[in-house]
């Protein structure tokens, strides 16, 4: 993953500052604040990229409204904070949707300068139904692999063949995950990057989302207003309009 050094730099900036969140009016919902997850019990899995990582799991409920309900579990990663000065949790989401991120830490943490990362528990977290959290979805297995149509149809077959292999896709997961489907979205992530902030026992939790992971960012603000402490959103998507096609422009 390369991103510019005034991006960086920005996210640095902020994150070593005393730049914090505008209150707002709108209260988080109540329902999803009753679940008490158990705090992470965190084992070594560093990588030769990034030694310091750090790997554990948290469950949370599949439907936040229901908070007594079925569980599913989500996988985390963590670079420690070394400095004295300790900042709280920053977490980490790659965008996607979809994106694994739990090496995400790790490259953050060696992006950002060093006495900025110190003051940080940089988390990583594979969002519900992706990667390493479970149960993560695998709708086709054979979907993304060679050799797949040209996104960008060149003429109405190759139009047609793409429109039928993404139904095809959307079915399959339907027959194999028509329990889960409902859940899988941006309320409950945005719900579930809460239940992490309380199993880490901190009352505000910084954040740094690229892409996707910045409409995460925005929606946490706009629910938890009084738990954000930084916000960093690099690459933002237009909630209002079909992000990716935004993308291409």
């Amino acid at each position: 993953m390369r991103r510019s050094a005034a991006v960086l730099c920005g996210a640095a900036v902020v994150l070593a500052g005393s730049l914090t969140a505008a209150p707002a009016q709108a209260g988080a919902p109540r329902a999803a604040e009753t679940f008490h997850a158990a705090r992470p019990v965190w084992k070594e899995c560093g990588t030769d990229d990034y030694p310091a990582l750090q790997c554990a799991s948290v469950e949370v409920p599949l439907d936040h409204t229901e908070p007594a309900g079925r569980r599913i579990t989500l996988a985390l990663s963590r670079v420690p904070h070394t400095a004295q000065r300790y900042q709280g949790p920053l977490l980490v989401n790659p965008g996607g949707p979809g994106g694994s991120g739990l090496t995400l830490a790790g490259f953050v943490a060696a992006a950002l300068p060093k006495e900025v990362a110190a003051q940080y528990d940089v988390i990583g977290f594979d969002p519900r139904g992706v990667g390493a959290s479970e149960p993560a979805l695998d709708c086709a297995p054979d979907h993304f692999g060679p050799v797949r149509p040209d996104p960008v149809p060149t003429s109405p077959e190759v139009e047609r063949a793409n429109l039928a292999r993404v139904r095809s896709f959307a079915a399959a997961c339907g027959r194999a995950y028509a329990d889960l489907l409902p859940y899988i979205d941006t309320g409950g992530t945005v719900r579930d990057m809460d239940v992490i902030r309380r199993a880490l026992g901190a009352e505000k939790l910084s954040y740094f989302g690229y892409s996707y992971g910045t409409y995460l960012g925005a929606v946490y603000a706009k629910l938890f207003p009084q738990r954000v402490r930084r916000l960093v959103l690099d690459s933002v998507v237009d909630p209002t309009e079909v992000w990716y096609d935004a993308n291409l422009n």
